[in-house]
């Protein structure tokens, strides 16, 4: 069975090579661009509508909104707490790293520290 992704990006250089990377990983990922479209598929996905993904990555720094609001939104919920939450950015801030770790982020990930294949290998490690 396929590992199914949610990333929330709204960069488009990035988004175009991890749906590339990540498909050619095996993995399913869906892809929203909007901390709007974030909030709209928790509220599908707990009213069943959507299925329940695997692992989110969160991009922190979105257009709309920023991604701890979106990360306070899946935790809030009995239907998305449990999702699998893995902040995935270039900002690498102490005091905004606290505040994802108290509000249940599962894994800090800054882009710029990681290859593509580690970054594959952190996800199939960390989802099993």
């Amino acid at each position: 069975m396929k590992l199914k992704i949610l990333i929330i990006e709204d960069d488009r250089p990035t988004i175009d090579l991890y749906q590339e990377i990540f498909k050619m990983a095996g993995f399913e990922i869906d892809i929203l661009e909007s901390g709007k479209k974030a909030i709209e598929r928790l509220k599908e996905i707990r009213e069943e509508k959507k299925e329940k993904p695997d692992l989110i990555l969160l991009d922190l720094i979105l257009p709309d909104m920023n991604g701890i609001s979106i990360l306070r939104e899946i935790r809030k919920y009995p239907e998305t707490k449990d999702i699998k939450t893995f902040a995935l950015t270039n900002y690498n801030n102490p005091k905004i790293n606290q505040e994802l770790i108290n509000e249940g982020i599962d894994r800090i990930l800054i882009k710029a520290q990681y290859s593509l294949r580690e970054l594959i290998e952190i996800i199939k490690e960390n989802t099993k």
